[in-house]
């Protein structure tokens, strides 16, 4: 392979890998909407760890039972 083709193969490996940048850069950003968006829902619409765990628990006995 000569410089030539070495030059071309690298400019395109650079255009992949910046695209690839945008692209982890765009659902970063999209992930951390997501978690102001969840953060602003107030603790009281959101159930606590015993009644999310008591919720668990109905779910597996239905289960069970079924």
């Amino acid at each position: 392979m000569n410089l030539q083709e070495r030059l071309q193969q690298l400019a395109q490996q650079r255009e992949q890998l910046w695209i690839a940048l945008h692209e982890t850069n765009g659902a970063m950003k999209i992930l951390e909407q997501q978690i102001l968006e969840t953060q602003a829902v107030p603790e009281s619409n959101q159930p606590s760890d015993i009644e999310a765990s008591n919720q668990e628990s109905k779910a597996e006995s239905s289960k069970s039972k079924a």
